[in-house]
């Protein structure tokens, strides 16, 4: 129940400043700021074990590993091309940048560091209410298998990025080709009339499908968790196929993505 409350009350805030004035941020999925789709997901998960606590029930293991490996993910220090522009822009004007640096929204609309100082607040919660309360325990299972397939899902989604952006690379050369005198200009002019470009409405319109696939997957998951629900599919001998599992585990694929 909790989950929901949270997830509830941080969807309705997002919509809120999406939708007020300055709530458009351009370039990222929704138009919200960068960030905001994952952060959701992330304070739902790891949130998820207080129903378990509220029903004193055993903690299932996927649910455990995923908590880890996001917060792992989450901070861990991206560098994409955004720190990349950011560093180039930082040093050609530093003041300009400062002064554009303290216009950029954060992830939910929150301020700096909000998101990962709630996540290790929320873990801190449940784990002290669990040791002074219920004590519900940890459901055992194969924790190595776990990680690697979480893992491996992260990995898939790392190879498709990857192979988005080799293709994007290779369309940003052409684009660099049609702007007029481009042999002549520095690499700062160029950079600067390639930000000035907004994203194609298809590339927009692929970004807000992805995140909100991702969304709705682990959504599905979480419900399914829920209310005890599930779908397997023999796999192999030693290994059965998790409908809401394989559900949950798809977040791992959207940040291997888009990182």
């Amino acid at each position: 129940m909790i989950t929901w409350i949270l997830g509830g009350i941080l969807i309705i805030w997002v919509l809120i400043r999406r939708f007020s004035k300055d709530g458009k941020v351009e370039g990222y999925p929704f138009s919200m700021p960068r960030g905001t789709i994952r952060a959701i997901i992330t304070v739902m998960v790891i949130a998820f074990p207080f129903n378990y606590l509220l029903t004193n029930q055993e903690i299932p293991g996927i649910i455990t590993s995923s908590i880890f490996i996001l917060l792992a993910f989450y901070f861990e220090a991206r560098k994409g091309e955004k720190e990349q522009i950011d560093m180039i822009k930082e040093i050609k004007d530093p003041i300009k940048f400062a002064e554009e640096k303290k216009k950029q929204k954060k992830p939910l609309y929150l301020p700096k560091y909000s998101v990962r100082i709630s996540l290790v607040l929320i873990l801190t919660i449940i784990i002290v209410t669990n040791y002074f309360g219920p004590n519900v325990p940890f459901e055992t299972t194969n924790t190595f298998l776990d990680i690697l397939i979480i893992v491996l899902f992260y990995f898939t989604g790392v190879f498709f990025g990857s192979i988005i952006k080799n293709y994007q690379k290779k369309k940003l050369k052409k684009v660099i080709e049609t702007i007029p005198d481009y042999e002549t200009k520095s690499k700062y002019e160029i950079l600067d009339i390639l930000m000035e470009r907004k994203a194609g409405i298809w590339k927009r319109a692929w970004r807000n499908l992805i995140s909100l696939l991702t969304f709705v997957a682990v959504t599905l998951a979480l419900i399914a968790f829920t209310i005890n629900w599930d779908f397997t599919i023999p796999f192999f001998s030693f290994f059965d196929l998790s409908l809401r599992e394989t559900l949950l585990l798809i977040i791992n694929v959207y940040y291997g993505f888009r990182d």
